[in-house]
């Protein structure tokens, strides 16, 4: 029960106001499915990853964040591709000058440009995925545009209490363990020189603008899009691609995103031999993609996951 005086009838408006007021912003975030802060959790692999609370899951493997994305989506996805387009590599003879230099020039620039892969993610998450492709691609002269999707971004904050800078840092020192980045930062022989530089890159891909591509490196491209991918043909990228990170919630969490529809409209952005890899190995997923005209292959998966998946558009059509 409420008493108020004459005098303060005003303050009653106001307050009966942002009463309702925030009763229907409440609604609003209920009913677009918008969540709490999620929480921050250690994997198994001493990495970070994020708990929801409202949907029960997990943003990566709890036996490993790290371990997970790098075999999921570096080892299974990027290498792959790279390595099915460049089977073989050989060094050829440095040349100072002359036209033997200048040819030499012309084919390296011609390498280059083979080497440039584009990348579509459903789920930028926690930014690992990117993180460690913009890793791997700097260390094999890949050049990279990454389009990434994402609902329901992280802050800025959530995003730097993330520990992936660190625990790569550790990981590049121990050499039984397969990280994107060993080798790839020799002339940093300082621990921590070499954890700024890490942070510095991930930081730079949570604060970069959205909706804009954004130069993270020479030879990464970002772009962030806060789409809502469960109605797909309104997602229209100016580019077509080359690999596709699928990394949305489960499909007992949201079935939405794992729909006939986006599989057959991700089949249609791709160029022909694009891969896409998933962590989610379920049989339902892996016929929807082979409906989509996809070739799917079960693979095996990390520690803790017995199966993955990866599907690849075959060079059929003219």
């Amino acid at each position: 029960m409420f008493i108020f005086v004459v005098g303060e009838r005003n303050q009653f408006r106001s307050f009966v106001n942002q009463l309702s007021l925030n009763f229907v912003q409440s609604a609003t975030m209920l009913s677009d499915k918008r969540f709490l802060p999620p929480v921050l959790e250690i994997t198994e692999d001493g990495s970070h990853t994020l708990y929801v609370p409202e949907l029960n899951e997990h943003y990566h493997s709890t036996h490993g964040a790290m371990q997970e994305s790098t075999h999921i989506f570096i080892r299974e996805g990027l290498i792959h591709r790279y390595l099915f387009n460049h089977p073989v590599q050989h060094e050829q003879p440095e040349l100072q000058h002359g036209p033997e230099a200048q040819r030499q020039l012309s084919q390296e620039q011609s390498l280059q440009s083979s080497r440039a892969i584009n990348v579509l993610e459903i789920g930028f998450g926690t930014g690992l995925n990117a993180l460690l492709t913009l890793l791997e691609a700097k260390k094999r002269k890949i050049n990279v545009f990454y389009q990434t999707l994402e609902r329901y971004p992280i802050s800025v904050e959530a995003a730097q209490r993330l520990n992936y800078p660190a625990t790569l840092n550790r990981l590049e020192k121990d050499t039984t363990v397969d990280t994107p980045i060993q080798s790839s930062q020799n002339d940093l022989n300082d621990a921590k020189l070499r954890n700024n530089t890490f942070e510095k890159l991930f930081l730079q891909l949570h604060t970069s603008s959205w909706e804009k591509p954004t130069a993270i490196t020479p030879g990464f491209t970002m772009l962030k899009q806060q789409i809502d991918f469960s109605q797909p043909v309104t997602f229209i990228p100016e580019k077509s691609f080359d690999l596709i990170y699928y990394d949305a919630f489960a499909p007992e969490k949201q079935p939405e995103m794992w729909t006939q529809e986006i599989f057959n409209h991700i089949y249609s952005l791709s160029n022909q031999g694009a891969i896409l890899t998933t962590y989610c190995a379920k049989g339902v997923v892996r016929r929807r993609l082979q409906a989509a005209g996809f070739q799917v292959e079960r693979l095996q998966g990390p520690p803790g996951k017995r199966e993955i998946l990866r599907a690849t558009k075959p060079y059929t059509e003219r």
